[in-house]
């Protein structure tokens, strides 16, 4: 998906010429097309993440439409209070793609892991989620809202399921439709192995967007889990994410759930290692979920 973000980026600069990017000393080699293109509009402000946000605030008031750049946990958690006043109390149009989903750098240990990015934003005001499972359903997200008058945040991760989706801000998708009594759903780059687990009788909804839910699109959820045994699966902390949304929507409904989350738990992970490591030892494998839904 970082190849995907400098791919888009640059088009969208080039139709755009209010776009300008700010990194936090990362991805030079990688952005180093859009910074020869655009040098006036490519800025390195260097691990100073709140300045960072801060100075895109003043950007996007002035008329630009900024890019904000950096790891996940430092452009997120280190900054949260300049996001929370700079751009979503003033509700300007910046746009924060993040690099380090989760635990993708879980070699670095937890100064580099963000399992709460997406509660975290969630509970602002004015604040759009997405989480993106493969590079075309990112590229399609950012253009979609691109110059909308809001802030946003995209959660891109080095891992993409093989589904050809074609997402849309706000809406679910349908995987796959089932006759049985069990849904699951899923958001971000765990499809496969949700794919792996679930019978062909059993419902799969998609969610690529976590926050701002179309009302359509919740009421048809809403009618798709309704008496059923929902599982709620994704890469994101339990508390605050993709399940937390899932009971938002049917308590927006009038519905009750039964439902299982299936995600990071809350504890810190402390173990170093590869990425499939830390799924493998927190559950987040195609095994686990084979279980989880076999055992219903």
């Amino acid at each position: 998906m970082r190849k995907q973000f400098s791919k888009s980026a640059c088009l969208i600069a080039d139709k755009d010429e209010k776009a300008v990017m700010l990194i936090g000393d990362i991805s030079h080699y990688l952005l180093k097309e859009y910074e020869d293109k655009y040098p006036n509009r490519f800025y390195n402000l260097g691990i100073c993440e709140q300045s960072l946000v801060g100075l895109a605030s003043g950007l996007a008031l002035s008329g630009m439409k900024p890019i904000i750049h950096t790891i996940a946990p430092f452009c997120v958690e280190r900054a949260y209070e300049q996001i929370k006043i700079d751009l979503c109390y003033q509700k300007t149009d910046v746009t924060i793609i993040s690099v380090g989903s989760s635990f993708d750098y879980a070699h670095l240990g937890c100064t580099h892991h963000c399992y709460e990015d997406v509660a975290i934003l969630r509970a602002l005001p004015n604040m759009q989620v997405f989480v993106p499972g493969t590079s075309k359903e990112f590229d399609s997200l950012l253009n979609s809202t691109w110059n909308n008058g809001f802030p946003k945040y995209f959660k891109l991760s080095n891992k993409e399921h093989s589904y050809n989706i074609d997402v849309k801000p706000f809406e679910h998708n349908m995987v796959q439709y089932g006759t049985s009594k069990k849904v699951a759903i899923v958001n971000g780059h765990l499809l496969d192995e949700v794919m792996s687990a679930v019978s062909k009788d059993d419902t799969v909804i998609y969610l690529s967007s976590l926050s701002n839910i179309a009302e359509e699109s919740s009421k048809q959820i809403s009618n798709l889990i309704k008496n059923k045994k929902v599982f709620i699966f994704e890469e994101n902390s339990q508390i605050g994410g993709l399940g937390d949304l899932i009971f938002e929507i049917s308590s927006q409904n009038n519905i009750s759930i039964d439902a299982k989350k299936i995600g990071i738990p809350n504890k810190f992970l402390t173990n170093y290692g590869k990425p499939e490591e830390h799924r493998k030892h927190i559950g987040l494998t195609k095994e686990n979920f084979i279980q989880i839904m076999g055992d219903v």
